[in-house]
């Protein structure tokens, strides 16, 4: 168990980890047009959503915040606490992000 809280915690960071490896991998242009598959995989995990503001988070995100939680209720594992910690947060600056295109919207 003390491995999928780990697991659950590298997926929580999949999407900052996507974004980092994005910006040094393909710093110009679009992404979506690059013709490596990696590159593109990286685009639709950290800013694709961002970018096409779709209301959905990053599911790997999603998917490590939920697994995280749930081991925390369960086993009280360290780790799922820091990856229930980490998922929140990143989860709020995703959820700030996607709020300002609303904002903007509106006004």
């Amino acid at each position: 168990m003390r491995t999928i809280s780990w697991f659950a915690l590298i997926l929580v960071l999949s999407p900052l980890l996507a974004f980092v490896c994005l910006a040094f991998l393909h710093p110009i242009g679009d992404p979506q047009e690059s013709p490596n598959l990696f590159i593109r995989l990286l685009d639709f995990q950290g800013t694709y959503w961002m970018r096409h503001a779709i209301p959905i988070p990053p599911p790997l995100l999603l998917a490590g915040l939920l697994v995280s939680v749930f081991l925390l209720r369960r086993f009280h594992f360290k780790t799922a606490w820091v990856g229930t910690v980490v998922g929140f947060v990143l989860l709020g600056l995703w959820s700030l992000i996607m709020v300002v295109p609303l904002l903007v919207h509106v006004n």
